[in-house]
C-alpha cells in the first residue's frame, strides 16, 4: 500500500512535492479507504487533473523512474551507465543540482520509508527505516548512507558485508536485494509489483494495444475469466479464440499466435474478427485488464496515465468502482491515474482527498495539490460544492488560460 511519495527537482517539478494518498479526516465515502495494522487509513484511487503540459504526466514519470533506478541500478553500473535523470530545466541551480525521491508504504505487514537522492552520476544519499508497530511512529533505521558512507542498523543481519562493494551510481538497496537480504528484498519487490501504464504515449499505447498475453490464456480458466471481464463491460465480445501461426516464431524462437474474438451474428451463430480489427477502446480494455487484475489479486498500485482515453465515462468510472468494492479489491490494491475526464469528478465517486491537480506556473514550475488541501478565499472547499462544475470555471486553478487567436493574413 503506498502512502506517501515525494520528489523534487525532476522535470517541471523544482520543489518538493508530495503525493499523500493518507486519508483526511472527512467523513466521506469510508468504502474508498484502506487502513494498516494501526487502523491507519489511506485512499485506494487518487485521479489527477490539469491543463495540458501542467505537470500530470510528470507526477507519474518521477515514480516510474524511481521504481527504474531501484530494478536497475545495479545493472546499469556494470554496463558503465548512470543515472538516467531528467531534472528543473529553467534555473541554473536546479540543473546541476541533486533530485530527491522518497517513499512511504506497506508491504507484507511491514512499512517502510526510503529514499535516496542523487545526480547524473552519484548516489549522495539513501535511507531506508522501517516501522515499528510497537511505538507511534516510530521507524527503525535499516540503513543510512551519506556519499560512500553506509551505515547499517543491527536489524539489517548480513548487510555490512557489501558495504565495500557497492559503486558511487548503485543504490545500496539494489545491491543488497540482490544478495537476497530480507528487508531489502521486501522493498524491492513491492517496486517490483507496481505497475506503470503510460497511455498518454503514442509509442506505448501503439505497443501495448497490440501486445496480447497469449501465455496468458492458453490456461482455460484464464481465459474464462478475460472472456467473463469482456462481457461484463459491453463491447459486444461474446469469446476468443486463439490461433498458433504456422511456422512463425517471434525474436525470442517462440510460436506466435493470433485471437480472434466472437461477436454473435445475425443468424444464431458467431462471427469471429481478428483483434487488431476492434475498436483502440476494447483493444485498450485487452491490454488493461490483465494489469488491473495483476494489481487487484497482489494488493499492489498500478499507475496510469490518459486512463480515460478513449473510453466510454461509464466505463472509466467501472474501473475505479473495482478498486473501491470491498468484494472485489479484497488486497487493498490502489490505482493512481491522470486524467481530464470530468464526468467523474463529483462527490458520487471521490472523497476530497482522492482528487489531485497538476498546475504549472509562468516560471514553468509545476506543483500539486488535493481537493482537501485547496482554499478558495481562505476557505476549504465543502463537500457539497459541484466539483467538475467548478473545476471548469477555473476556481481550483489547474485549468489552461485560453486566449483569443486570430488568423493573419499573409
Amino acid at each position: 500500500m503506498l502512502i506517501q511519495f515525494n520528489f523534487r527537482n525532476y522535470k517541471s517539478y523544482r520543489d518538493e512535492t508530495s503525493l499523500d494518498m493518507t486519508a483526511t479526516t472527512i467523513k466521506e465515502h469510508d468504502y474508498n479507504l484502506t487502513t494498516n495494522l494501526k487502523g491507519e487509513r489511506c485512499v485506494k484511487v487518487a485521479a489527477i487533473y490539469g491543463a495540458n503540459a501542467s505537470g500530470k504526466t510528470a507526477a507519474i514519470d518521477a515514480f516510474d523512474l524511481m521504481r527504474y533506478i531501484v530494478l536497475n541500478s545495479f545493472k546499469r553500473e556494470s554496463e558503465g551507465k548512470g543515472i538516467p535523470l531528467i531534472r528543473f530545466a529553467f534555473d541554473k541551480l536546479s540543473k546541476v543540482g541533486k533530485s530527491e525521491f522518497e517513499i512511504f508504504f506497506s508491504h507484507n505487514d511491514m512499512e517502510f520509508q526510503y529514499g535516496f537522492n542523487a545526480d547524473n552520476k552519484k548516489v549522495h544519499e539513501e535511507w531506508l527505516y522501517k516501522r515499528d508497530f510497537r511505538g507511534k511512529k516510530t521507524y527503525v533505521t535499516l540503513f543510512e548512507r551519506n556519499s560512500n558512507k553506509i551505515q547499517c542498523g543491527k536489524s539489517l543481519a548480513g548487510a555490512e558485508k557489501f558495504v565495500d562493494l557497492v559503486e558511487e551510481s548503485t543504490l545500496f538497496l539494489s545491491l543488497i536485494s540482490n544478495a537476497k537480504i530480507k528487508e531489502a528484498k521486501e522493498v524491492y519487490d513491492w517496486f517490483f509489483n507496481a505497475e506503470i501504464m503510460d497511455f498518454g504515449n503514442v509509442v506505448f499505447e501503439e505497443f501495448y494495444s497490440n501486445f496480447l498475453p497469449i501465455e496468458d490464456y492458453k490456461n482455460e480458466q484464464s481465459k474464462n475469466n478475460l472472456e467473463e471481464f469482456l462481457k461484463a463491460i459491453d463491447v459486444g465480445i461474446d469469446g476468443i479464440r486463439i490461433e498458433k501461426i504456422k511456422d512463425v516464431m517471434n525474436d525470442e524462437g517462440k510460436s506466435k499466435y493470433r485471437v480472434y474474438s466472437k461477436h454473435r451474428s445475425l443468424h444464431n451463430g458467431y462471427v469471429e474478427i481478428p483483434f487488431e480489427e476492434e475498436s483502440s477502446g476494447t483493444q485498450k480494455m485487452f491490454a488493461l485488464y490483465r494489469s488491473l487484475m495483476d494489481s487487484l489479486k497482489q494488493g499492489s498500485v498500478l499507475f496510469v496515465d490518459e486512463l480515460d482515453a478513449k473510453l466510454h465515462p461509464l466505463l472509466l468510472r467501472y474501473v475505479i468502482n473495482m478498486f473501491h468494492n470491498p468484494e472485489v479489491n479484497k488486497r487493498n490494491a490502489q490505482l493512481i491515474y491522470t486524467t481530464h475526464d470530468i464526468y467523474t469528478l463529483t462527490r458520487d465517486t471521490f472523497r476530497r482527498d482522492q482528487i489531485w491537480f497538476a498546475e504549472k506556473d509562468n516560471k514553468g514550475i509545476s506543483t500539486l495539490y488535493s481537493l482537501a488541501e485547496y482554499k478558495k478565499d481562505d476557505k476549504k472547499i465543502r463537500n457539497d460544492a459541484t466539483y467538475n462544475k467548478d473545476y471548469l470555471l477555473g476556481r481550483y486553478g489547474a485549468v489552461p488560460l485560453l486566449k483569443e487567436f486570430k488568423i493573419g493574413e499573409e
